[in-house]
């Protein structure tokens, strides 16, 4: 009886061994095809992450229903904040804290499901475009992309492909809004620099 005891703890120790580990995300490249045909200036403003906020995860976990914990190599807010500075960029837009207009976000979920034979990847993030002269929110809208299902099993080198694809896609939902795009494509030119 104890032989077998001590077999099903070893066993359950190995499964939570191998549902730990750190995802590498700090090479994200950003990804997008919308462009907008002016370089209009826009600031990074603050980027949350509410279950970490909220006291449920570490600022660099992803929620997950299994044992074990899923980390990634920087905090989530940041992450998701570069990322969408990256795809701001490539859509066209002038990256600058010299402008009126800043964009920021909230992420509100980022939980990986991993209860049967796949994991199910669900994200939901809260964009806003602000007025930095008088804090005003001009815009501000929640996407939750459709969920994207991925194997079980591999190092966790293979999920950083879907962590960034799942970002992407909640970008993309906003990049995409025409309210959204008509701030961002209308944003007030760079002040003259003075000589």
């Amino acid at each position: 009886m104890k032989k077998l005891l001590l077999m099903v703890l070893a066993v359950a120790m190995v499964g939570m061994a191998g549902c730990a580990g750190t995802i590498p995300t700090d090479s994200y490249m950003p990804q997008n095809f919308i462009r907008f045909d002016n370089k209009n200036p826009v600031d990074m403003g603050n980027f949350t992450y509410q279950p970490f906020l909220d006291g449920k995860v570490k600022p660099n976990q992803i929620q997950n229903t299994a044992m074990g914990s899923i980390y990634i190599s920087s905090n989530v807010a940041e992450m998701v904040r570069r990322a969408t500075a990256l795809e701001l960029e490539k859509t066209g837009l002038k990256l600058t804290d010299q402008t009126d207009i800043s964009v920021a976000g909230d992420v509100l979920e980022f939980k990986a499901d991993d209860l049967g034979y796949s994991v199910d990847w669900t994200y939901a993030i809260r964009y806003k475009i602000l007025s930095k002269k008088d804090n005003k929110t001009l815009f501000t809208r929640e996407y939750r992309p459709p969920m994207k299902s991925t194997g079980k099993f591999g190092l966790p080198s293979d999920l950083a492909p879907i962590v960034h694809e799942v970002i992407l896609n909640g970008y993309d939902m906003f990049v995409r809004d025409a309210e959204a795009r008509a701030i961002l494509d209308k944003a007030p030119p760079e002040p003259e620099k003075k000589k």
